[in-house]
């Protein structure tokens, strides 16, 4: 199904190619129909069959509930084998007959019963409470479901299963691989890199992004550890950013460009960390680079170098490149010790302003508008910083964001002139 995102901007495109005399009218209709019969009308029978289906399962569930104190063991049991093969049966038949979506919704819905009779076959045999075994066992029931059934829902399952597992086995005070969530999470990555559903891109990437953040170990708030683990954080957002801009130009699989939006959504917010603990004095210590955030630093510095070099457009592959080098250049301030004066203050401000100014031409270059927004959600977030905890006095302040104001305006205006000189078009089509 596509994007209705994509398609108004398609539209919009097709409207303007047409009037610039780019492509016939007659072509600009064609395109319309052929993305008409893609984007699914035929899918509505479907669909609707899809929720009738759900409402009189949820009728049988239901029903099953309320007389569930008179059904034997044995017949509980029974109900729930049976409830399970008949739904993946229906799949099977379903699919049969080209119904993709009816066959998923089956498959799904024998998932949840294999759940929901998990959880209940613990509570009438008393066994331990121990949710977290439990929500492994589920998750590798619809992992093979997955697998065997081509589900994408049950795949949204497990991960989300893989997820919980991961959060409850956790514990802050030892650091390690966990090894059994990497054996978890291997095959259904492979399952996920061939499927073009969008909520299992997103939800596998979730789940290799919470891996990475809890492989920090030790989550204590100390000052130095605390910086440790935001130049850790801020590493791992600049390489999901690359991963997803190099899958947007097809240099990686699809599943990886949705790294870009939780990569975009961490620089915000660790760029906005960096900023208030420069700001503070007491959090503005030098920290130190465990070997895991040097290895993350090294991977960041790969993918910069990554995009410079696959990144067809020279002008948007060299500004996202200096925003996440800018980004990157805040923990070497603190390394360096500097962080507790006030040039390093100053120098730490900039460097937010002037990485975030970066993202925002990266994406009008690129015609990325989420990185445009992320460059303009983590500058308006530095402002606001910068507004309540003052980089000295209220007059440096003052000269800071002049001297600041100053120097982006000279830098739109020899950009600007650069462009026309060139002839290379602007953002928003202006030549």
């Amino acid at each position: 199904m596509m994007l209705h995102s994509y398609r108004k901007r398609l539209e919009a495109d097709l409207v303007a190619w047409t009037a610039a005399g780019l492509i016939e009218p007659s072509q600009a209709l064609g395109i319309r129909r052929a993305v008409a019969a893609k984007a699914g009308g035929s899918r509505l029978p479907a669909l609707l069959g899809l929720l009738g289906g759900l409402l009189l399962a949820s009728s049988v569930l239901a029903f099953v509930a309320a007389n569930w104190a008179l059904v034997p063991r044995i017949g509980k049991l029974s109900g729930i084998l049976i409830l399970i093969i008949a739904a993946l049966a229906t799949a099977l038949h379903v699919d049969r007959k080209g119904a993709r979506l009816a066959s998923d919704a089956a498959s799904t819905t024998a998932t949840l019963i294999f759940g929901a009779g998990v959880a209940l076959v613990g509570q009438m045999y008393h066994l331990p409470a121990d949710w977290p075994a439990g929500t492994a066992l589920v998750g590798i029931g619809a992992l093979v479901v997955a697998a065997l059934m081509r589900s994408d829902g049950a795949l949204l399952i497990a991960f989300a299963c893989m997820i919980a597992w991961l959060f409850g086995v956790h514990d802050e005070t030892v650091s390690g691989v966990n090894l059994p969530y990497l054996a978890f999470f291997a095959p259904a990555l492979a399952l996920a890199l061939g499927r073009s559903n969008r909520a299992v891109h997103h939800l596998a990437v979730l789940a290799a992004l919470a891996w990475l953040v809890l492989l920090v170990g030790d989550n204590t708030l100390r000052a130095a550890e605390l910086g440790t683990h935001i130049a850790y954080l801020l590493f791992v957002a600049v390489c999901f950013i690359g991963l997803g801009l190099l899958a947007a130009e097809g240099r990686l699989p699809v599943l990886f460009s949705a790294c870009t939006a939780w990569g975009l959504m961490g620089y915000i917010v660790v760029i906005g960390l960096q900023l208030a603990r420069v700001l503070e004095p007491s959090g503005a210590v030098a920290g130190f680079a465990a070997p895991r955030v040097i290895v993350a630093g090294l991977l960041g510095v790969g993918a910069v170098v990554a995009l410079l070099a696959l990144l067809p457009d020279r002008k948007s592959a060299g500004a996202m490149a200096a925003a996440l080098v800018l980004a990157m250049a805040t923990s070497l301030v603190f390394w360096s010790g500097a962080g507790q004066s006030f040039a390093g203050r100053v120098l730490v401000s900039a460097l937010v302003l002037l990485s975030s100014s970066a993202m925002i031409v990266a994406g009008a270059v690129m015609a990325q508008r989420r990185v445009s927004l992320a460059g303009a959600g983590a500058f308006g977030l530095a402002v606001i910083v910068l507004l309540y905890r003052t980089v000295g006095t209220l007059l440096d302040q003052s000269l800071f964001f002049l001297v600041g104001g100053v120097l982006l305006i000279a830098i739109a205006v020899g950009m600007r002139r650069l462009l026309q000189r060139f002839g290379a078009p602007q953002p928003g089509g202006a030549p």
